[in-house]
């Protein structure tokens, strides 16, 4: 019988082994009418006969057919590439089990009917048992069919070898007919302990037939390798497709195209150079835009033999696919004729086993390179004297610590007066003139001078090189009768400014604070002498003196609420009315006179005084914004400075909090002005209290943005309503050609970020038309009102409600 056995088999599998040799449309009809005839008769065959292989081995014809049509059905799908398939093969089982249904009905109930000739006596209890197994047979067809092939997609993703994959389908499949074997029986025949004995007892039988059917697929997996990689090559299949009518099948497919029109319009219309490439940089496809910024035809792209990323340099070095192992990339690379652009690299997702590819996205950024460098070159540099600012200066010294070098700081002599006198326009003409002098001293000691920057509102600093007492006495007798000569102002007045210079040096190995031991230096030869010189001494202490003195009177002032607060005018550039106001500390001391914000606020936060003047400052402006508002007067935006001392290392927010409390002036009028140094370098430490302050309703404005320390980085990071742009981008305006480009380039780029806009130090009504022709909400300067007393405010506010 063992014979017979393998014949049926052979029978059962040359056929489907056949046809995989067909072409594609031969093939699929064969396979579909085959496994249907398979079906047909697999219904009834169980009924029919049984085979005993050998003593102890026997196999029913239903088991035969039923492996017939698994194995049949398998290589359907391994050598058609699609389990698609999967969709037809389930309506074909639903069809075929619905015609055998309806036809054991009809053939049991024909053999029923008297009239009916039976000549061989059939029983229609063949046909009557015949319709709940077939409906039974084929719904564990389906099942078992889905497992099956879901197993192979699961385990095709584990990219084993070929052979260990195939081993593993012929294991999985030989399973799955053994499972069949002992489910089929037990839920048809019941569970009873009878039928699991003879189940398990003829699991041999079942064991054989897949066994047996289990060649022909190892046939086709050696025979037809090419054919089973392919299919191991071949995309996911997505399985809800199998639950989707033809409609909606329809309807994605038609979704899809549009997508893929509508991809392939952008990326051939787009100005972003875009491309795909393999995991060798070679390029597969390429739109215009990147030919025109390689300035490379479609043709030599395609045609390239090298990697395009050779193309490209980042930073100082080609491109290496080296850089790209960590992806998604993205960089500032320069490219062609020293062109910059910005390249973005993602790896093509997928769940396909098709070779990895890239995207590849090239900008443009000569235009954003070009404005970085002059914004580079504004946060670096005076934008009145052009000179490198404080923030070079600290960076140069930095660099040359522990080398012999000295410093000098030169600080111009009553330059207030002239302010005072002729006019911040006049000021400005002076340093000028000033810094320009100063220039001068790079050709006349080439050797001597290291660097020359502004530090401050009139003083400048020198570097130095180690030089001998009395070569430095020489320079310094040179720069002092420089800037002494007499400077014309546009009135036809000449006005003569002396300089006083302080000095400081470091032996080589030392790392010494000379900026602050030259100031130390200056502060002793102005107590002096004006127009003379200070060389920093080791027990210097007049500087720490100064500065004990102010501090001990500040706390005192403090105990007495006589700290005064003044306000400045702030007007709409529309209506030119008055809207706001920045509440800003005054002092003056009956021994000291009136000492400068710059000198006891830098004081007060050192000694830890600021929290109790900044939290003065606050108060008295929220009381004096009530108090008007109570009057009737109008409201008025209260903007009031907050020291970075305060926000970081005091109780900040419970004290606004309190003062709001206490003073019930309205939080939305309230706008905390921050200066750079209150978050440069310290943005996870800030920005949570920076939200924190926004979510009480309070607006925050960047204050002197520009003056030498600001970072573009941080005005799209934190939440800004308002910036303030310094008196320094207004005091060349309209005249100053470049500085009109970089004001405007500064309005536009807090236009883009929503940004309100405070333009201080407006003097002019030709600065007014300026700024406010670039839609500059509010305007702060002496062109309206120097700060005000709050008495001298009221009556200001009273006369322009009046004339209105």
């Amino acid at each position: 019988m063992l014979e017979l056995f393998l014949l049926q088999i052979a029978l059962f599998s040359i056929f489907p082994l056949y046809f995989t040799v067909l072409d594609g449309p031969l093939r699929r009809v064969s396979y579909y009418i085959y496994i249907a005839l398979v079906l047909l008769i697999g219904g009834f065959f169980g009924n029919v006969y049984s085979l005993p292989v050998t003593a102890d081995i026997t196999v029913s014809g239903g088991n035969i057919c039923y492996g017939a049509f698994m194995m049949s059905s398998v290589l359907f799908v391994l050598v058609e590439r699609d389990l698609f398939i999967l969709r037809h093969l389930v309506r074909l089982v639903l069809l075929v089990d619905l015609f055998n249904a309806l036809f054991s009905n009809l053939a049991a109930h024909s053999l029923s009917h008297q009239g009916i000739t039976n000549p061989h006596n059939t029983s229609p209890a063949l046909f009557d048992i015949s319709t709940p197994f077939i409906i039974l047979g084929g719904v564990l067809i389906i099942l078992e069919l889905l497992t099956l092939l879901y197993s192979f997609e699961k385990l095709k993703k584990y990219h084993f070898n070929p052979v260990v994959t195939g081993f593993c389908y012929i294991l999985l499949f030989i399973t799955v007919l053994c499972i069949d074997g002992i489910i089929f029986p037990l839920l048809a025949f019941g569970f009873s302990q009878e039928i699991i004995n003879i189940v398990f007892g003829s699991l041999d039988g079942k064991i054989l037939t897949a066994s047996a059917y289990a060649f022909p697929l190892i046939l086709f997996t050696l025979i037809r390798r090419k054919s089973f990689i392919s299919y191991l090559s071949t995309d996911d299949f997505r399985w809800t497709l199998l639950l989707k009518t033809s409609t909606q099948l329809t309807e994605e497919m038609s979704e899809q195209e549009t997508y893929r029109e509508q991809a392939d319009t952008v990326f051939k219309h787009t100005d972003e150079g875009l491309a795909i490439v393999d995991n060798q940089g070679k390029v597969l496809r390429a739109n215009h835009a990147l030919c025109e910024l390689l300035a490379l035809p479609i043709s030599t792209l395609l045609t390239r033999t090298d990697s395009i990323f050779s193309l490209f340099t980042y930073p100082q070095r080609s491109l290496e696919l080296q850089v790209l192992r960590t992806l998604p990339w993205r960089g500032e690379i320069t490219f062609g004729d020293k062109h910059h652009g910005l390249l973005s690299v993602t790896k093509v997702e997928s769940e396909s086993s098709k070779p990895v590819t890239f995207v590849l996205s090239l900008v443009n950024i000569d235009e954003q390179k070009r404005i970085q460098a002059k914004l580079n070159h504004l946060a670096r540099h005076d934008q009145l004297t052009q000179l490198p600012n404080r923030r070079v200066l600290d960076d140069v010294i930095e660099s040359l610590q522990g080398k012999a070098f000295g410093l000098l700081v030169v600080d111009l002599d009553h330059f207030k007066d002239v302010n005072d006198s002729y006019g911040h326009a006049a000021g400005d003409t002076v340093l000028r003139t000033q810094a320009d002098r100063l220039r001068l001293l790079n050709d006349e000691f080439p050797d001597d001078v290291l660097g020359l920057s502004r530090t401050g509102g009139d003083e400048f600093a020198i570097l130095i090189a180690n030089l001998p007492l009395l070569k430095v006495t020489q320079l310094i007798n040179a720069i002092q009768h420089r800037l002494a000569q007499v400077i014309p102002l546009n009135n036809q007045v000449e006005v003569y400014i002396s300089a006083t210079i302080g000095a400081s040096f470091q032996a080589q190995g030392e790392n010494r604070d000379l900026l602050q031991e030259a100031d130390a230096g200056l502060y002793e030869a102005k107590r002096n002498r004006r127009g003379s010189y200070g060389l920093y001494e080791e027990r210097l202490t007049l500087e720490s003196q100064r500065k004990l003195t102010v501090g001990n009177k500040l706390k005192q002032t403090l105990q007495e609420s006589k700290v005064q607060v003044y306000y400045q005018p702030q007007y709409c550039a529309k209506t030119e009315r008055l809207v706001g106001v920045e509440a800003l500390a005054r002092w003056h001391d009956d021994e000291l006179g009136w000492v400068s914000p710059a000198e006891f606020i830098p004081i007060a936060e050192e000694t830890g005084l600021i929290e109790p003047l900044g939290e003065f400052v606050l108060k008295r402006a929220c009381e004096d914004g009530a108090k008007w508002i109570a009057q009737g007067l109008c409201e008025l935006k209260m903007s009031v400075n907050v020291s970075a001392y305060q926000l970081r290392f005091g109780q900040f927010i419970t004290t606004l909090n309190n003062v709001l409390k206490q003073t019930e002036f309205p939080v939305r009028l309230l706008e905390l002005e921050l200066t750079e140094s209150a978050y440069i370098e310290r943005e996870n430490e800030v920005l949570p209290l920076l939200h924190q302050l926004k979510q009480l309703g309070v607006r925050l404005a960047i204050d002197d943005f520009g003056t030498g320390y600001s970072s573009l980085s941080y005005l799209s990071k934190m939440p800004w309503d308002t910036l303030k742009i310094d008196r320094s981008f207004i005091i060349g305006l309209p005249d100053d050609q470049e500085q009109c480009k970089l004001t405007a380039t500064i309005i536009k780029m807090a236009h883009d970020l929503n940004l309100d806009i405070v333009v201080e130090g407006v003097e002019t009504r030709e600065q007014l038309a300026f700024v406010a022709q670039r839609n500059s909400q509010l305007i702060q300067g002496y062109y309206y009102s120097p700060p005000l007393a709050a008495e001298a405010l009221i009556a200001r506010i009273r006369k322009e409600q009046t004339s209105q």
